[in-house]
């Protein structure tokens, strides 16, 4: 397999996993899988950094945006860190800054440590002064408005205490709640006979984008800030400076448990001490963010890909639990791949109760020896998705159970077929109920086509009763027929049809993504609507004119091509549109000839904002890199330009100042 076949591998795999976790909630991929996976496209694209696209996983920072907020561009991406995971990484994180800034062991540099809180990341926008908007993270580029919400957190001030207010003013931190205030909610929760929160951080998240904001009000959540985002007036050496003037300015900052070091090895120190003291506080944290002091390194380090090549996440080993196996199931996905997964007696894991977890495929099964009966060892890797460890094969008994994996597809008996190459077993069957399941799942989701009213039980009646047999059956469903089916009165039957109805006018890159085409993710599926802007021109695009798009490629390209080309695939879309489906047209953005496809790379210290700059070259049809290499087609320099200024001159790609930059934007044609 060659390496960018791997890498649109990875990318589908990827995307898949953050689909079936943030939409679906249902992950198909354990922690530690999802990690090996990242980290190994990480580890492609930047050996092969021409091969970075927009809408590979490495780019998207957090979970896609989806419910009744609007959304707004943050000033500047809120980037992502990148996980370290034992003294070993961390000190390669280390070599690869000495590497970048070509300096040797003999400096030694500066480090901000911080507790790594394992809240909501919040952007709050203050403008001379005074609060004017809060946003969530979001997908990194855009983010929720729930300025009214956080306007009720005490800790988040509405006026600035800085004598001379700045124009512009961005504080970027983490709302959560204490783990004893935690407690007394779930106490209170189970003295009422109702449902226990699941853990602190998925309380808070549903805490702030509450509808509501006296629901937020009544929740006792707070704030810590760790970082300036976009500012006007100001001016730092350090970023201990900075969090000085946010400590000023108001806000809680975490200056206690937070400390400068002087060298890797009093980093080192500092990480053994948290991982004792953070049993003691009272927040949830599974790590410590280690960032260079000096802001000029910081500039001159960059980023790479979504993550700051001058900060990292050291993320400790995750708590780990014994419990028994009780069964192992077979899930069948969108795709037909048939996955293991082993049903536990329920346990305690990192503040939530697992019951389950996947066990990937059939050779890791085997690898690991899992039997039905066994006791084993979870863990929750990064407190989100549970795995299975290892097995205790000397507390077996003698009555564990192998687990015989199927010939045919549970759901629909077809037999299962193992593709050269693949790990997992498919259910070839484009007609399985299963399938056909997880298919409607994608189309309607929050994502895709934003059928908010139609979920995983009502996905699964409309397959039972014959309703749906394809993705364009769900818009000729009758109010008739939805009466019919289990628990639907008149008034949800027509929500529901409203809710249909509401969807027949999507973007067409909503469509497009929702079709569930291989290798397209939502990212791929905007590059193609901007570039055909109507159904009907990509329809009848060439494989050429698809996979030349810049950030597309041939391996989308093909698999969007043969999507298209099916029959079958004909048919559902005309019926779509004959039932009377309307994708809106794409916006065309006007391009420059001298930008279409072109390289560029930002350096030193420039007046312009950076993010602009790169946002002003992809409008005309270029790409901002974060290295430079025979690839790059201009570097534009500021001030100490370093080692990417260097480097340009070195293999002989074109340096523009930033007045050259701007005189190019200018006359653009």
């Amino acid at each position: 397999m060659n390496f960018e076949t791997e890498i649109a591998e990875l990318r589908e795999k990827l995307d898949q996993a953050n689909h079936q976790y943030y939409i679906l909630d249902n992950p198909s991929l354990t922690d530690a899988e999802y990690d090996v996976a990242m980290r190994r496209l990480v580890a492609l694209e930047t050996e092969h950094p021409e091969l970075i696209t927009s809408d590979s996983p490495t780019q998207r920072v957090g979970a896609p945006l989806e419910g009744d907020f609007s959304t707004v561009d943050h000033l500047l991406p809120m980037l992502s860190l990148q996980d370290v995971r034992g003294d070993e990484e961390l000190l390669g994180w280390e070599k690869r800054i000495r590497r970048h800034l070509h300096v040797g062991d003999d400096i030694v540099f500066e480090y901000v440590c911080e507790p790594k809180i394992d809240g909501l990341a919040m952007s709050l926008i203050y403008q001379n002064g005074k609060f004017v908007r809060g946003l969530t993270r979001g997908d990194g580029r855009r983010g929720e408005d729930i300025t009214h919400n956080l306007r009720t957190i005490k800790a988040i001030p509405w006026q600035l205490r800085l004598k001379n207010a700045p124009s512009l003013f961005e504080a970027r931190g983490e709302v959560f709640i204490g783990r004893r205030d935690f407690e007394k909610l779930n106490a209170q929760q189970e003295s009422e006979g109702k449902s226990l929160y699941a853990n602190p951080r998925n309380f808070g998240a549903g805490s702030v984008r509450q509808k509501d904001p006296k629901i937020t009000a009544s929740r006792p959540l707070t704030f810590f800030s760790y970082s300036l985002g976009a500012y006007e007036g100001l001016k730092f050496v350090t970023h201990w400076e900075s969090l000085q003037t946010l400590h000023e300015a108001g806000f809680r900052v975490n200056f206690e448990k937070s400390r400068i070091c002087h060298g890797i090895e009093e980093v080192g120190n500092f990480i053994k001490e948290w991982d004792i003291e953070r049993q003691k506080v009272d927040y949830a944290t599974d790590g410590v963010v280690v960032k260079i002091n000096d802001l000029q390194l910081q500039n001159e380090l960059g980023f790479v890909g979504r993550n700051p090549r001058w900060a990292c996440a050291f993320k400790f080993a995750p708590e780990e639990v014994v419990t028994k196996i009780k069964n192992i199931t077979v899930n069948v996905g969108r795709t037909g791949s048939l996955t293991p997964a082993a049903e536990f007696e329920p346990v305690e894991v990192a503040g939530t109760t697992v019951v389950a977890a996947t066990l990937h495929n059939e050779d890791e099964m085997r690898r690991k020896d899992v039997k039905i009966g066994d006791y084993v060892i979870i863990r929750k890797a990064g407190e989100i998705i549970p795995e299975v460890v290892s097995v205790l094969k000397e507390r077996r008994t003698g009555e564990e159970i192998d687990f015989i994996f199927p010939t045919e597809c549970p759901r629909c008996q077809t037999l299962v077929v193992r593709p050269e190459g693949e790990a997992v077993y498919r259910c070839p069957n484009n007609a399985c109920p299963a399938r056909l399941e997880r298919a409607l799942e994608h189309f309607v989701a929050r994502g895709a086509m934003n059928i908010d009213r139609i979920g995983e039980k009502l996905i699964k009646q409309f397959v039972a009763h014959g309703l749906v047999q394809d993705l364009a059956d769900v818009f000729l469903i009758t109010k008739e027929q939805l009466m019919n089916l289990e628990r639907m009165a008149e008034k949800s039957a027509q929500n529901v049809m409203n809710s249909i109805e509401g969807a027949k006018k999507p973007t067409l890159a909503r469509l497009l993504y929702a079709l569930g085409i291989r290798y397209v993710g939502a990212n791929t599926s905007e590059l193609i609507a901007d570039k055909f802007g109507t159904l009907d021109a990509v329809r009848t695009a060439t494989l050429e004119e698809i996979s030349g798009i810049h950030d597309v490629g041939p391996i989308a390209g093909n698999s969007v091509r043969a999507w298209l080309d099916d029959a079958e695939n004909q048919k559902i879309l005309d019926k779509m549109l004959a039932a009377g489906l309307a994708p809106q047209e794409s916006e065309q953005h006007e391009t420059d000839e001298r930008f279409v496809g072109k390289s560029f790379v930002f350096t030193g210290a420039l007046s312009l904002d950076r993010r602009a700059a790169e946002a002003m070259v992809k409008r005309l049809g270029g790409r901002a890199a974060g290295s430079v290499s025979k690839k790059t087609d201009f570097v534009i320099i500021g001030e100490n330009a370093g080692s990417k200024a260097d480097k340009a001159r070195e293999i002989g790609v074109t340096i523009l100042s930033e007045d050259e930059f701007l005189e190019m934007i200018r006359q653009q044609k």
